[in-house]
């Protein structure tokens, strides 16, 4: 996935921006912003990554999220003497043509009850409801 590499707090700051925009609605895009943490090998260490494509990026910035999981899965990938890893998806299950891309954005915790959030409408039969962000 390519798009901006921004801060954990520049990170935060842009999630609030679209959780407290009140002219938000179901279908207005307001984040492509996608956190990736890797557990290093050293089993202490774990490295985030913030990467929003909400303006720039490639055409995985369009995969939408799936409560149950979706059909692709995400992947670290770490290239000889690159500085930064890749996040790549993959198939996790055959894929018809015409058929939607979708994967897990993260988990949900829903006792307590989200205090705010965007409204999930992935429409599988798990759905909890709210997207996954910082406050879930």
């Amino acid at each position: 996935m390519e798009g901006e590499l921004v801060t954990t707090e520049e990170a935060r700051a842009r999630f609030r921006q679209c959780d407290d925009n009140p002219s938000r609605t179901s279908r207005h895009f307001c984040s492509a912003l996608l956190v990736v943490k890797e557990h290093l090998p050293c089993g202490n260490v774990c490295m985030r990554m913030n990467i929003d494509a909400t303006k720039t990026g490639n055409i995985a910035r369009f995969i939408n999220h799936s409560c149950d999981g979706g059909n692709l899965c995400a992947a670290i990938v770490r290239s000889s003497g690159a500085l930064l890893p890749r996040v790549c998806f993959f198939a996790s299950m055959d894929i018809r043509e015409d058929e939607e891309l979708s994967f897990s954005y993260g988990d949900v915790t829903l006792d307590p009850p989200p205090p705010k959030g965007s409204p999930c409408f992935c429409g599988s039969p798990s759905c909890l409801g709210v997207l996954p962000s910082e406050h879930t």
